[in-house]
């Protein structure tokens, strides 16, 4: 047996087992500082005469996440190229090697593990819902680096593996087999013999790759230079239209499989080398690669204290904030009790767990069984049975003071004298909140975002008397649901919300200035935010921006210098507008097969801002002042210690309101931008608009020592 710090090699009838196994991780990550690893034990299948076939396959539960980004060292051109070559170089003689080499895949395989895996000659996976296969690169600003470009497009056709790189999205076994992605899908405990199976069948020359059936239209455009280059120039301006051209690894993947199967694969082998190291050396894969290693930090929890019992929770009220909590905690294997006032809406949220359950097993993401195990992990109620013996109760019920101070009684006398009350407010003080309850140190805020089950972000909001085990059982809950957690002081609108605020108060100040709400949206869309300012008012529902506006957040606000309150949405709530919900917002809403759709600006919306005439202003202009109101906004909560550091105002930012993923966050942004440029900015809109810009102190004395955050 041969072994080293990434590789054990087994050898039984001929056939060598190279079983991948860290020594140094919990998961399978290869480092540049494993290729002799890689070229060891690849030089003892081609070299030992005893050996007629390997099979590749993980002696842990996943096979392998990826590279080990962190490691690759360098600072500019030339740096990088050297490993990309010599993984090429490795790669090219497992795919040219007179032995049979197949990959037997389970669990998670990312990145270098695919690359690896289409250096085969064959490849199977197991069943199990958690065997899943991806190219995600394009998600850190980068292109798959090991031969991905060229080795997929031939495998699986032009248009499967252009949606599977410019996505990065998960590729589950039965759809993998369905593009001949893989060759088999088996059970994982007849893996190892499905994979020998393979080997012998190709030793004796009688493997066959069964045809992967495509219509007439998938032949033409995949199997025709005219048909390729139609896929190309539609990727293309597919790619723009969503990325607004603020992303270059989408258009660079395309690039690289254009000139591979244009110009051979030489040519394409060097094109990704050369475009990966540009990507790697860029300020968006820099961004992008920052904002996942915080998060893959953020997974583990920090809090260094005895937590409270996670596994099993109360959530009260089934809304679709309830309901969202409900789903993502039994997702993760935590039993609820889901308790409401009302019965059907206790059934209501039931049912639409159960659809986006079943959803997943129609897409053979999970079995039946499976399915139908988490979904009686919910038990829905009218009444408080079994709220004794629980430690953590969200809670999701109206928005007002009154009534969740009522409801923090009444949970007194049922619970623990010791449990957690933990809120889903995001607006509500929870130091007011916490003021007559027994236990204050106990009250808590975890302020999840809507949609529950798509939104990344925990934010936990504390009080100056709340507990550490409390932050940390909360903390614990967030990461279990897959939530990015960040721990905030209690403040009005706390961190999310408070540069949220600004920032849509400065697109309504344009609409009454005469600035047409399409190019408002259009110029921040552009620009990078996922939906434009006036269209997320839509979306949340203007009721909803009505009430995080008003309060505590316009207390804090109202009185700041060159600050000019907006009155509109009241006024349009009034009259039964409240956005998409009611098919009516600021702008219009279709109904298209089952699904409410978009449509034109609603064009009478303008009355409820004295009908201005319409002004066309520089898009510059727009995304500057509603940008750097934003920025200033952060800056200042960093200054009143609403948020602890900048890796949290950046997570917050990127995963709470969208914040130009492409920066890395408001902080991110600012550094690139340059802090004396965007103080510049501000001192010339503060000359232009009055104090509303003026830069924060913090701001001014970075510039005078000329620091970055």
């Amino acid at each position: 047996m041969i072994k080293s710090d990434l590789f054990r090699l087994e050898i039984e009838e001929g056939i060598a087992t190279i079983w991948i196994d860290s020594q140094k991780d919990k998961m399978n990550i290869v480092s540049p500082s494993l290729i002799g690893d890689f070229e060891n034990v690849f030089k003892e299948i081609e070299t030992n005469e005893d050996i007629i076939g390997a099979i590749l396959i993980s002696a842990k539960k996943d096979f392998i996440a990826g590279a080990d980004i962190k490691s690759f060292k360098g600072e500019k051109v030339g740096d990088f190229q050297p490993f990309s070559r010599k993984g090429h170089e490795l790669l090219q003689k497992i795919e040219d090697s007179k032995k049979p080499i197949v990959s037997a895949i389970h669990g998670t395989c990312y990145g270098l593990g695919v690359e690896l895996s289409l250096a085969c000659n064959s490849r199977v996976c197991s069943n199990d819902s958690e065997t899943k296969l991806a190219l995600p690169e394009v998600k850190l600003g980068l292109l798959p680096g090991g031969g991905g470009t060229q080795r997929l497009p031939r495998l699986v056709g032009l248009q499967a593996s252009l949606d599977m790189m410019l996505t990065g999205k998960n590729i589950f076994p039965s759809k993998a087999k369905r593009i001949g992605l893989v060759d088999e899908v088996v059970h994982q405990s007849k893996l190892h013999k499905a994979a020998k199976k393979i080997v012998l069948s190709i030793i004796k020359n009688n493997f066959q790759r069964k045809k992967v059936k495509k219509s007439l239209t998938v032949k033409l455009l995949d199997g025709t230079s005219l048909g390729r280059s139609v896929v190309f120039s539609q990727a293309k301006k597919t790619v723009l239209r969503l990325t607004k051209g603020n992303y270059p690894a989408p258009i660079e993947i395309i690039e690289c499989v254009k000139i591979g199967l244009q110009k051979g694969l030489n040519a394409g082998y060097e094109a990704e080398v050369i475009k990966f190291e540009e990507l790697i050396l860029s300020n968006v894969s820099s961004a992008l690669r920052n904002l996942f290693f915080t998060t893959t930090e953020k997974k583990k929890n920090p809090y260094k204290v005895d937590l409270k019992n996670t596994q099993k929770i109360g959530v009260i009220g089934a809304g679709f904030m309830g309901e969202g909590i409900t789903e993502v905690s039994i997702n993760s294997g935590m039993d609820v009790l889901l308790k409401d006032l009302d019965d059907e809406m206790i059934h209501q949220a039931r049912k639409n767990i159960w659809k986006n359950l079943n959803r997943k097993v129609k897409r053979r993401q999970m079995s039946k069984v499976s399915a139908k195990t988490t979904a009686q992990k919910a038990v829905g109620q009218l009444d408080y049975k079994g709220f004794n013996n629980i430690d953590v109760v969200v809670e999701a019920i109206v928005e007002n003071m009154t009534v969740k101070k009522k409801l923090i009684k009444e949970l007194e006398s049922i619970c623990k004298d010791d449990f957690i009350f933990a809120s889903n407010t995001s607006s509500l003080p929870l130091t007011e909140m916490s003021e007559e309850a027994k236990k204050p140190e106990n009250v808590v805020g975890m302020h999840y975002f809507s949609p529950v089950t798509k939104m990344p972000l925990l934010e936990i909001i504390k009080t100056n008397k709340t507990s550490e085990q409390a932050i940390a059982t909360c903390y614990e809950i967030g990461k279990r649901q897959g939530k990015t957690c960040i721990v905030v002081n209690d403040a009005p609108g706390f961190y999310v919300n408070r540069i949220l605020c600004p920032y849509l108060l400065e697109a309504l100040i344009l609409i009454e200035e005469g600035v047409r709400i399409e190019q408002i949206d259009k110029a921040l869309k552009n620009l990078g935010m996922p939906v434009g300012p006036v269209a997320l008012l839509d979306e949340v529902g203007i009721d909803v921006g009505v009430h995080v506006m008003s309060g505590n957040m316009t207390d804090l606000i109202k009185d700041r210098d060159g600050i000019k309150l907006n009155y509109s949405m009241p006024k349009m709530l009034e009259d039964g507008l409240s956005g998409r919900k009611s098919k009516k917002g600021f702008y219009n809403y279709v109904k298209k097969k089952g699904k409410v759709k978009k449509g034109k600006v609603n064009e009478g919306v303008y009355k409820y801002f004295d009908s201005p005439v319409a002004k066309k202003i520089n898009d510059k202009e727009i995304t500057e002042r509603c940008i750097l109101i934003l920025l200033n906004e952060a800056v200042w909560a960093l200054e009143e210690g609403i948020i602890e550091n900048i890796t949290d105002g950046d997570i917050g930012g990127v995963f709470g309101i969208g914040f130009l993923p492409w920066s890395g966050g408001p902080f991110s942004y600012m550094n690139q931008i340059g802090i004396s440029n965007i103080v510049d900015k501000m001192k010339y809109y503060q000359n232009l608009y009055g104090n509303k810009f003026q830069p924060r102190p913090m701001l001014i004395k970075m510039v005078e020592k000329n620091e970055k955050f």
